[in-house]
């Protein structure tokens, strides 16, 4: 039999702008176009490539979600990645030597670790790399991770409890390699293990008890508490998100409903929630008795949620679902969104070194 034809000559620029339109959320595709010819892997290997692929594409697709996973004989936990589009998206086998560590965080491609032991070790990786920087500190917390672009600088926000419950805001800046703390707020609250949302320059932490949010600037590094919806009633159940309007969003689960706030506080009018949407739980199947939200997918407009049956995630917009995950313990879901593409990482795509 003869070989295969090679693919037909086409000119360098028509090539790149058929790749630069290859959907971002099967990763896979890119890696498979990479093997066509060397010209093609030349030009996806070009950092050039990679910022023209992101600012095309925008928002970085959604791949997964993260969670802890008990170890065999149920005496500790692991991170693991549950994608929800390709299943070669992430790099498992990074986290399997990762037993005991935390998932605080992540965002723009990257995730945030805790490394319990007698100081507080936090790690922020960027799985498309493999390469995680290290830092340490010497209290528990919850924290946030953000960036302006990839493989960058990032800062980290890391919210701190102290022994009488009052919280702290602490920022590093990865530029500085220097930590600087804000002004305390409590006294009666501690953190969580839910993920932040980030709006503006603006980062939202949820905080027991009743779920008070604590508000941090980035801008100002200073920070300050919201309360929840008078008429949320279940501790933990809720997630955090941006708003269409630039508003803080708010969703929880009230009787068989999941209710959607948002938090108004312009400049003319009394800051508060204003309740602007409810989900029907008894129109979606799967949905009849445990329900909780756990997470939501910033700028997706899907929320993630636990049941009995499983993981789900529901689109806002049109209320359809995707069972995303089987049944059983998650301490915490993080959804992870990026441009990460598998097999090529040795040609640095993306100009990822």
């Amino acid at each position: 039999m003869a070989p295969p034809c090679p693919p037909p000559d086409l000119m360098a620029d028509l090539v790149g702008e058929i790749l630069l339109r290859v959907p971002p959320d099967d990763p896979a595709l890119l890696a498979r176009a990479s093997l066509v010819c060397k010209a093609w892997r030349r030009l996806l290997a070009d950092p050039a490539f990679g910022r023209r692929y992101r600012a095309f594409h925008r928002a970085p697709p959604l791949l997964g979600f993260l969670h802890e996973h008990y170890t065999i004989g149920g005496l500790g936990t692991v991170p693991r990645f549950v994608p929800t589009v390709t299943p070669s998206s992430f790099p498992q086998r990074a986290l399997d030597d990762c037993d005991g560590w935390r998932i605080l965080d992540c965002r723009h491609g990257r995730v945030l670790f805790e490394i319990p032991g007698q100081s507080v070790n936090l790690v922020v990786w960027d799985p498309a790399t493999g390469k995680p920087s290290l830092r340490q500190c010497s209290v528990p917390c919850a924290a946030a991770t953000t960036s302006t672009c990839r493989g960058g600088p990032f800062f980290v926000v890391l919210v701190s409890t102290s022994k009488v419950r009052i919280v702290r805001s602490h920022l590093y800046s990865s530029e500085d390699d220097a930590w600087n703390a804000s002004d305390d707020q409590g006294p009666g609250c501690y953190t969580t293990r839910k993920p932040s949302a980030l709006i503006g320059d603006d980062i939202y932490f949820i905080l027991a008890p009743w779920d008070t949010i604590l508000r941090y600037s980035l801008g100002k590094n200073c920070s300050s508490i919201i309360p929840p919806p008078e008429a949320h009633d279940i501790p933990e159940g809720v997630a955090l998100m941006p708003m269409e309007d630039g508003s803080l969003g708010f969703a929880d689960v009230l009787c068989s409903r999941i209710c959607l706030w948002s938090w108004n506080a312009g400049p003319d009018v009394v800051a508060g929630w204003v309740r602007c949407r409810d989900i029907e739980l008894q129109t979606l199947t799967h949905f009849r008795n445990y329900v909780e939200v756990v997470a939501s997918a910033e700028g997706f407009g899907t929320i993630f949620v636990s049941t009995d049956d499983g993981v789900f995630t529901i689109e806002l917009k049109s209320g359809r679902k995707w069972k995303v995950g089987e049944r059983g313990e998650y301490f915490a879901i993080f959804p992870f969104t990026s441009f990460y593409t598998p097999g090529i990482l040795k040609l640095t795509l993306f100009g990822l070194h």
